[in-house]
């Protein structure tokens, strides 16, 4: 069985005194342990084969970069998801704004049917389909 380099596991101690290293028979894994239970494993560390390779100053920086107490990265993460949530605001508001103006696009009378049969104030006909009565002329069918 293949042992971790003391170096390493110095380094990884003075990250977090919980955290420790176990080999699974193929790969070395990272473990944190939580106080009750089994450790619970954070990172297998493989080469770029997927094969086995001996733990470095790679896989600090990855744990490293995955620790969310960090007082600077915690605030530029919390910058940048504000970012995104204000960017996401801006393009739902644009779109609102497209839908209403695209709604609009269409004529005087199809907008005033709408607006009739949304709000129940009648049938709403169209004008430019109604045939206005001429009380002047009688049609007469005959048989």
């Amino acid at each position: 069985m293949p042992s971790v380099e003391r170096s390493f596991l110095k380094d990884l101690k003075n990250l977090d005194s919980r955290l420790s290293v176990k080999f699974n028979d193929s790969h070395f894994v990272v473990c944190y342990d939580r106080g009750h239970g089994e450790p619970v494993n954070i990172l297998r560390i493989k080469g770029e084969d997927n094969g086995f390779r001996q733990p470095d100053k790679r896989d600090l920086a990855i744990i490293k970069g995955g620790d969310l107490a960090e007082g600077p990265k915690m605030e530029s993460r919390l910058r940048e998801a504000a970012y995104k949530a204000e960017l996401i605001r801006q393009r739902d508001k644009q779109k609102a704004h497209e839908n209403i103006r695209d709604m609009t696009k269409d004529s005087k009378n199809q907008l005033t049917k709408a607006f009739t049969q949304a709000t129940n104030l009648g049938k709403g006909n169209a004008t430019f389909r109604r045939i206005d009565h001429k009380p002047g002329k009688r049609c007469v069918a005959t048989v």
